[in-house]
């Protein structure tokens, strides 16, 4: 948190910027501790869940999601790779082809992953 105060006040010299610092610091820091609050609390229900021996559907489930993440970087890649291709055969810019690509293989990587997780199921 120091180093961003630091950079803030060598980046502006002025003094009025620094309630603008010290939002930011405050923001960081609240969402770092509802990120620990929320991690605590779900793992507390996770201990309570073991202990009363109620088996969870998110335990079996955890598998899955190492195969979701990795269709959806897959399918991310091929379309920059795809849309740098396009952008230099038919001469429109990056900046409009790479979000409408990213968007469209993006969606398709989440309904392959969809599909598998729903034939791995059965």
């Amino acid at each position: 948190m120091g180093i961003l105060w630091i950079y803030i006040n060598i980046k502006n010299e002025n003094k009025m910027n620094d309630p603008v610092a010290i939002v930011v610091i405050a923001l960081i820091a609240a969402a770092v501790f509802s990120i620990f609050y929320i991690i605590k609390s779900k793992h507390l229900e996770r201990m309570a869940k073991i202990e009363s021996g109620m088996i969870d559907q998110e335990f079996k489930d955890s598998g899955n999601i190492f195969l979701n993440i990795g269709i959806l970087l897959c399918s991310l890649a091929t379309a920059v790779f795809t849309s740098y291709l396009f952008s230099i055969y038919t001469k429109i810019p990056e900046y409009v082809i790479i979000p409408g690509f990213l968007l469209l293989f993006g969606g398709i990587g989440f309904l392959i992953s969809f599909y598998i997780s729903k034939k791995k199921s059965n």
